[in-house]
């Protein structure tokens, strides 16, 4: 299970603050993360810690989802699915996350 971002020491304010697109994720859904790791990125949604996307955890460039402390991938594989970019990461945890998944 990957560790929770919150929990790693990292600085307590992130200090990225990336708008999402309102069109594909509702109102107020942002990736927030640090400078000082740039691979890692808290998916906001609404004003609250929904998930997180995380860059290398294969050991390349793939951007991982992480919801409720679990990859999210695909089921019959059970590998995690790899995005080109931290948006489509976060674009499957808001899918999880209405779907109450």
């Amino acid at each position: 299970m990957p560790r929770d971002p919150l929990h790693r020491g990292l600085p307590r304010g992130m200090d990225v603050h990336i708008p999402l697109d309102p069109q594909l994720f509702g109102y107020a859904w942002v990736l927030s993360g640090w400078t000082v790791q740039p691979d890692l990125m808290v998916v906001i949604g609404e004003g609250y810690p929904v998930g997180w996307v995380e860059r290398g955890l294969d050991g390349g460039d793939g951007w991982a989802a992480v919801y409720e402390g679990y990859f999210l991938g695909d089921p019959a594989t059970r590998q995690a699915a790899l995005h080109d970019t931290p948006e489509p990461a976060a674009r499957i945890i808001h899918q999880a996350h209405i779907q109450n998944l």
